[in-house]
This record gives structure tokens, sequence and C-alpha cells, in this order.
């Protein structure tokens, strides 16, 4: 795990979309969904491209991952490390990927299921897409020097998970939902508190709703979407309008992990001076 985090520079990703590498590189999507029964095989695909004007070559590999804060930051570890991995279970066809300038090129990525109980669980992983140069100078030259080989500068990080079909069952709780004062910047915060207790993945579409107690206006902020592992919990701080009208409101924090029964939510009242 350390040795991942130390030779790499791990490329954060958002929740749906095309992974960019400045602007040498990219690599869409940035997420894979599977959905195999134990003892299926299964084929997703991700598109690498080479944006830069000359060849380069990108590794495939795969490694484990865990979110153990509420922030949902990943921490990458070795495969098999984590009781929901499934790099183990994960190939790419093909590992190496040699494009020319301007060239892109699809890379599947196969996931076996073993026909076995530890199969029969929400499991997830990273599909690790490295950059990589051949090194120049001979080796044998101390530990700094490069040698002969691939040597790898940086990564893409492909999020990838699997929910067996009988895994149906989501659920969620509000934990904590709270006026958390003013922000560094001076901006009027609440905090919301999100976790996941059910044993499926969910995505998660949380907003707040704003409603003026003298007036009945009411204002419905931008949703804010992220992932949620069973088990684990996300916090999230809504910064609310600049431009409220001075008075007191109802705050109404949703969260929306599925179809409409798959609603929740949390009030406080606050007041804008």
């Amino acid at each position: 795990m350390n040795a991942l985090k130390r030779n790499f520079a791990i490329l954060l990703l958002t929740l749906t979309g095309t992974l960019v590498y400045g602007q040498s590189a990219s690599v869409s999507p940035s997420r894979l969904y599977f959905n195999a029964e134990p003892g299926q095989t299964q084929v997703r695909r991700i598109t690498v491209t080479n944006n830069s004007e000359t060849p380069q070559s990108f590794t495939v590999s795969f490694a484990d991952f865990s979110s153990p804060g509420t922030d949902g930051k990943t921490e990458l570890a070795d495969p098999g490390e984590s009781p929901h991995s499934a790099s183990r279970w994960l190939s790419a066809s093909p590992s190496l990927v040699e494009l020319a300038a301007g060239e892109s090129r699809d890379v599947e990525v196969i996931l076996q299921l073993p026909d076995s109980p530890e199969a029969a669980k929400v499991v997830w992983a990273t599909t690790l897409v490295k950059l990589a140069r051949e090194r120049t100078q001979p080796p044998g030259l101390g530990e700094d020097a490069m040698g002969f080989g691939i040597m790898h500068t940086f990564q893409f990080v492909i999020h990838v998970f699997q929910t067996p079909p009988s895994v149906t069952y989501k659920d969620a709780r509000i934990l904590a939902f709270e006026d958390s004062g003013k922000d560094e910047d001076g901006k009027r915060t609440v905090m919301l508190h999100v976790e996941n207790t059910g044993e499926a993945i969910i995505d998660v579409a949380a907003y707040l709703e704003l409603t003026n107690l003298r007036t009945g206006e009411t204002i419905r902020e931008r949703a804010r979407a992220f992932t949620t592992l069973p088990g684990h919990s996300r916090m999230m701080n809504f910064n609310l309008p600049e431009n409220l009208t001075p008075g007191n409101y109802s705050v109404l924090g949703v969260v929306d992990y599925g179809d409409r029964e798959a609603v929740i939510a949390a009030e406080l009242n606050i007041t804008v001076e």
C-alpha cells in the first residue's frame, strides 16, 4: 500500500467523465460498473487516448482501495488486502498499450468471478493506467539513476464496482445535519453527514431546499453527487446562497439514493441577518 502511494502521483476523479493529465493523455470512463453473478465473466472497456505529439506507452494493472474517512478520498491498497477485494479477479487486454500521437485505443477490463460464496457480495477495486517511458541510462549507476526498462511517471485511477444482481438492499440514514457557521471564506455553511446502511453501493444526489418562513419563497440548491460504499459514510458541506434575504429559514437537507422511495431528509432552522 505504501509503495503504491509513494511511487505514483494519483489523479483524483469525478463521479463520471474523462480523466485528463494536463493535455498529454486521457482515459474514459472514470468508473466501471459490473453486475456479474458468481461464476460469470463480464467485460467492460476503457478508452486510452494519447493527446501528445509523440508516441506514448501505457501499462494497465489493478489494485484495491479503501475510503477510510468521511471526505470521500481513496487510499490504494495492494491486491487482496481488502476484504472487499475485486482486483484479484480482474485482468486487462491488452495490459500494455502503445499509442502513436493522437491515437486512441480500447482496453478490455475483464472480471472473472469464482463460483464461490465470497463472490456473492459487493466488491470493488481500481484499474491503474500508467504512462510508461523507457529508461535512457544503463543500470547500476546508483539508486537515483535511470536504467533500461520501464519508468512509470503518473497514473490514472479508474474505480471499479461489482454488485451481484442478488444484492439489492439499499438503505441510508442521515447521521447529522447542522449549521456550521461561516467557513474560512466567510460563507455560511451547513454540514450533511450520510451513512450507507445497506448492502449495495449507493450513488447519492444530495441538495438543500431553503424556505423563507415569512414569505414562503423556496430556493433549491444544485445537487451534489457522490458514491458511498456499504458501511461507509460521507460528510458534505454546503454553502448557503450569498444573496439570501434576511429572515428566518427552514433548511431541508435531502438525500436521494435511488428511486422515489429512496429519499430521506432532515430539517433545521436558521436565521439570516
